[in-house]
């Protein structure tokens, strides 16, 4: 593991921690510079490889072309602000930031679909060619530097790039939590609050994108939350409290609080 990174001094503090533990879960390799003739088994691990690095600088990777089914394989990496530059007028923040409940900080209230474009020379690619000894029949990936200069500052807080809050082990298992809530029809409301509780608020619309058609229907809301939290695998308690009438009979039972963490952090 790598053990002398540290996040940018500038890194909001809420997430200083979460970035730190990303980036020291990378084999040492990833923090240095991709280099000519670096061999691959396959495009994932190579994709894997480059974007682990960018995630250590301040940007990311796209894959921009490339396919197996080739007769000759090559594939193109590059920077993500590798598009013509787009103009900013009212000099607005590259990107929204926000703080540890969720409240947006930044002038720019959305992301734009081509804010990325800044016509970032960073190119390399990764061809599949002859690795052995002439003659040999071994063949692999071998990584190739078209460009490796940057034209623009790197971000304080790398997890501003979707393609990097999508890695984080923590995410993912969040991400699959989110579409179980959805499929069950929990409401949104119902839903952030258990997100918050597990510290990964959803706003309403990425909320309600997972999952275009939910595939059950459940009336009673706790009922459907508790499905979600079963499917996707977690652990949880909950708290629950009854309204007792004058016979002593339950009448009402609310959900006051719920507890849940995947099997792994007990």
């Amino acid at each position: 593991m790598a053990t002398n990174w540290s996040a940018n001094p500038r890194c909001p503090a809420h997430l200083r921690a979460e970035v730190e533990a990303r980036a020291l879960s990378f084999p040492p390799a990833f923090l240095n510079e991709p280099a000519n003739g670096e061999v691959f088994e396959n495009v994932d691990l190579c994709r894997e490889r480059l974007q682990g690095f960018a995630f250590t600088q301040g940007f990311a990777i796209v894959q921009t072309s490339g396919s197996m089914t080739q007769k000759h394989p090559r594939f193109y990496f590059q920077c993500i602000h590798h598009g013509r530059k787009t103009q900013n007028n009212r000099d607005l923040e590259e990107h929204i930031e926000r703080d540890e409940n969720g409240k947006i900080t930044t002038h720019r209230k959305q992301e734009a679909t081509s804010i990325n474009a800044r016509d970032c020379p960073y190119h390399l690619w990764l061809s599949y060619k002859q690795v052995g000894r002439r003659g040999s029949g071994q063949y692999g990936l071998v990584l190739g530097i078209k460009n490796n200069a940057y034209n623009h500052a790197m971000a304080v807080n790398p997890l501003v790039y979707s393609e990097h809050r999508k890695s984080l082990p923590a995410r993912q298992a969040i991400v699959e939590l989110s579409k179980s809530l959805r499929s069950a029809y929990v409401s949104y409301s119902a839903a952030r609050r258990v997100l918050e509780q597990a510290g990964f608020p959803l706003d309403r619309k990425s909320y309600y994108n997972l999952c275009q058609r939910p595939i059950s229907v459940e009336k009673d809301e706790f009922a459907a939350l508790v499905v979600a939290l079963e499917d996707a695998g977690f652990v949880f308690d909950c708290r629950m409290e009854e309204e007792i009438d004058e016979n002593d009979k339950v009448i009402d039972t609310q959900l006051q609080q719920i507890w849940f963490a995947y099997p792994d952090q007990i």
